[in-house]
Parts: structure tokens; C-alpha cells; sequence
């Protein structure tokens, strides 16, 4: 008997190791997905640029010395202290910015991103070294998700690399096996996942120890803060709702402890980035994080399956191409009627 259930254990072992090869070598997996969170990611960043771009100085440049303190006990090192300095002047660092601005856009547009991606990375955590206080949990999912990014095909669909690989003269600059692609790619994506995962479950587990989300009040207290509430109205109708501040912070709790878990089934799976969605949304607006959320929900995408994105596109196609269909029997029932008059004339 101990016998047999050791060859079961075995066999399950193998089984499972020769599923998660196959897996790691079987094909690029989520291209769709990490298109998505290249593109949102690179508009989270640039937006935060754009939308800081008149405090600059302030927030991370020449202005923003007083903070040189915090700076000595860092614990960035090269290459993060060699692009942005506390010693750039001002010209030096408005230049600096706008390359990282542009890096950005590179990013988002998908050329290079083999080259620009590591550049991106380096440049972002070089600016945020600068104002520890000033950054937020979006600005480290950020950075942490670019380091990933770096070793995954981020440009596979939607990008102009995507385009330029179709052409019958395209060369690449270093040639790699295809097997090493694949692998690097896959484990990349498994290691934005799991992060994903620690991050909602360390959250969740942590909400779990207070007495507030335990109560189910967790959401009427950060929505009264001031400076997190752009619309004061709007916050105001939403923590006087007992039902939606009792249900919202259940669910909340709820889907973040449980996220891997409601992963692995397809309709779990909906509700739960639908859910997780949902709160991001509801963080941007209520409390002023539009780029926290934003890059959230680019690490979110992921976990749609490409099979949904191929389904959506079609359904798009499918959308743009009805118009001109209806037209076109519009005009033929518009031309059949009128034969009888020409014939009669």
C-alpha cells in the first residue's frame, strides 16, 4: 500500500513538472496581456510626467533639495544615482525629463523595447530616488513591473517592433534561440503575477487584522480624508451609504485574500477582475490616485486570457463593419424601389 501510493506521488510529481516544461517552452503566453500593460503602463508614467511637469523643480529637482538627507541613506546605487542627480541644475534636469518623457512614449508605442524598456526602468527609479516622500504605491509597482517587463517580449502585439518584425527584411539584432525567448518571456510573466499576488494579499491579510474592515467600515474612513478627495460631493454620497461602505469593504477584503485562488476557474475569474477593476476605478475618482490605478490595472490585464482579447477584437471588427453593410442594403432596397418607377417612366 505505501508502495503504490509512493508510485502515485511519483507519477503526479512527474506529470506535474513535464505540465509546467511544456508550459515554460510551449509558446509566448499573455502577449495580448502584456501588450495591454506595456501600453497602460507607459501612459501611467507619462501622464505623472505630464501632470508634474510645472512642479518639476519642486517635486524632484533643484527645489526639492531640502530632501538630500533622506538621499544619504538610500540605498540606490548605480546605475539609478548616474542619470538624475541632486547636483543637475535646472536646465540639465528639465532636459533629463523630457528624455525620460520620451523614453516613455517610445515605451508605450512599443519601438525598441528591448533598448528602451531597461532605459525606462532606470530612468523612473532614478527620478523617484529623488522624493522618497513623494512616492505612492503606484510609483513601485512601477518600477518593480518594469524590472520584469525587461525580460519579456512586451512588444508582441500592437507595437511597432510587431510591425516592423513582419517585414520580409527584418533582421534582428542579436540573435537568441527561440527556446531562450520563450523562457524568459514565460518566467517574466509568472513573476508579474506572482507579485500581483503578494501585493492583494498582503493587503487583504493586513485589512483582515483591523477591527474596521472586520466591522465592515474599512471604506468610510479614507474617504473622508481631504486631500484624497477630489469631488468632496461625491465622497460624501458614497460613505453615507451604510449598504455600499458594508458590502464594498466585505468585497474588497474578500476578493484581494482570495484573488489567486479566483484565478483558477473562468467565471471566478471574471468576477473577480471585474471586482478588482471596479476598485481601482472607484481609487482614481474618490481618492485622487488616477496613476496608481492605472498602473493596477496594467498588471491586472494579464490575467485575461488571449483568447478573450482575440474574442474583443473580432467583436470590434465585427462593430466597424456593420455601418457600411447597412448602408449598402439600405441602397439596394433604396435602388430595387426605384426600378419600378424608372420602368414606368
Amino acid at each position: 500500500m505505501i508502495g503504490d501510493a509512493a508510485r502515485y506521488v511519483g507519477w503526479a510529481i512527474g506529470r506535474t513538472i513535464d505540465a509546467g516544461e511544456q508550459w515554460l517552452f510551449d509558446g509566448k503566453k499573455a502577449t495580448y496581456g502584456l501588450a495591454t500593460m506595456r501600453i497602460l503602463l507607459g501612459v501611467a508614467i507619462l501622464g505623472s510626467l505630464t501632470v508634474n511637469f510645472a512642479e518639476r523643480h519642486y517635486v524632484w529637482g533643484p527645489g526639492a533639495r531640502w530632501l538630500t538627507p533622506w538621499l544619504t541613506v538610500d540605498e540606490y546605487g548605480f546605475p539609478f544615482t548616474a542619470v538624475f542627480s541632486e547636483s543637475d541644475s535646472t536646465t540639465v534636469f528639465t532636459l533629463k525629463y523630457l528624455v525620460l518623457a520620451a523614453l516613455a512614449v517610445a515605451f508605450t508605442l512599443g519601438w525598441r523595447t528591448r533598448i528602451v524598456t531597461p532605459l525606462l526602468m532606470i530612468g523612473v527609479a532614478s527620478l523617484m530616488r529623488l522624493n522618497p516622500l513623494g512616492d505612492d504605491a503606484g510609483d513601485n509597482i512601477v518600477r518593480i513591473m518594469l524590472l520584469y517587463l525587461c525580460f519579456a517580449d512586451v512588444s508582441g502585439r500592437w507595437s511597432l517592433d510587431a510591425r516592423r518584425r513582419e517585414r520580409p527584411d527584418h533582421r534582428p539584432l542579436v540573435r537568441t534561440p527561440p527556446w531562450m525567448g520563450v523562457l524568459f518571456h514565460n518566467v517574466a510573466l509568472i513573476a508579474v503575477a506572482a507579485q500581483i499576488f503578494i501585493v492583494y494579499m498582503t493587503s487583504g491579510l493586513s485589512k483582515v487584522q483591523g477591527s474596521m474592515w472586520q466591522e465592515g467600515v474599512g471604506l468610510y474612513y479614507p474617504l473622508q480624508i481631504g486631500q484624497y478627495a477630489p469631488w468632496p460631493g461625491l465622497n460624501e454620497l458614497v460613505y453615507t451609504s451604510g449598504f455600499f461602505v458594508t458590502v464594498g469593504s466585505y468585497v474588497t477584503v474578500f476578493v484581494q485574500v482570495l484573488f489567486p485562488l479566483l484565478l483558477m476557474r473562468r467565471g471566478t475569474r471574471v468576477l473577480a477582475l471585474l471586482a478588482i477593476f471596479t476598485m481601482h476605478i472607484g481609487i482614481a475618482i474618490t481618492m485622487a490616485l488616477p496613476w496608481f490605478s492605472l498602473a493596477m490595472i496594467a498588471s491586472d490585464a494579464v490575467f485575461i486570457r488571449d483568447d478573450t482579447y482575440r474574442a474583443l477584437i473580432r467583436w470590434i471588427r465585427r462593430s466597424g463593419r456593420r455601418p457600411p453593410a447597412a448602408s449598402a442594403s439600405e441602397g439596394e432596397s433604396v435602388s430595387a424601389a426605384e426600378r419600378p418607377a424608372e420602368a414606368l417612366g
